[in-house]
């Protein structure tokens, strides 16, 4: 067995696993500090992730996979969830882009960073948590940050979540309605959080509508 501790989420846990490669993969996120909570996989956690999807395809490899998903169940006792988007901070602002898979989150956020430059910052391309507070709510990162691997080991106040997509001609609206909203995501993440619809092609055009109509507007 390998056993190693990192930090996620302001949580220390230890991890016993079978496999050197996963410590590998959570190199950045590594710690040395007393563990919170302990987390040790068996090969049944292994067959179960395997069993997990019907194409029995799995995320990067089952042990790396199944320990998300036990972090996962540990981090829901602090308020702390999973979220299916690509993060990233701009003037330490903290977005969100959300999609099904597929659209195009992150060809979206790639366009951003290339229209951005030096002000848009990774947090998390593919499953950031979010800390859901009385004031508000934290992104945050993890090492399960998407195939290419963007992200960074930070955090962030969760300024605004973008739904997006795909479309011909570049378009934006606020998400008003919280009837609308409570379709979109769970009610407990409303709170001091905006949203927004947007309609993108794959030209930087559109990095620049996001940025100018939303995220601009949203860190004055």
């Amino acid at each position: 067995m390998t056993t190693f501790k990192i930090q996620i989420a302001n949580t220390i846990l230890e991890v016993n696993c079978f496999n050197e490669s996963t410590k590998r993969y959570c190199s950045d996120f590594l710690s040395l500090r007393e563990a919170e909570y302990t987390i040790t996989l068996t090969k049944q956690d292994l067959i179960d992730e395997a069993s997990t999807n019907e194409d029995g395809k799995v995320y990067v490899n089952e042990e790396i996979s199944a320990l998300y998903r036990k972090i996962a169940d540990i981090l829901i006792e602090r308020n702390i969830v999973v979220f299916h988007g690509s993060s990233f901070s701009v003037d330490n602002n903290g977005f969100i882009i959300t999609a099904r898979s597929g659209v195009g989150k992150s060809t979206h956020a790639k366009l951003l960073e290339e229209y951005l430059k030096d002000k848009f910052i990774y947090i998390n391309d593919d499953k950031p948590l979010l800390e859901v507070k009385d004031n508000g709510v934290i992104i945050y990162s993890s090492p399960w940050n998407g195939k290419e691997r963007r992200g960074n080991n930070i955090s962030s106040p969760l300024r605004t979540i973008i739904f997006l997509n795909r479309g011909i001609d570049n378009t934006y609206k606020k998400i008003e309605d919280k009837r609308e909203k409570a379709l979109k995501i769970a009610d407990i993440l409303l709170k001091g959080i905006n949203m927004y619809e947007i309609y993108v092609n794959k030209d930087i055009s559109a990095a620049k509508m996001t940025y100018e109509r939303i995220i601009k507007n949203e860190i004055k």
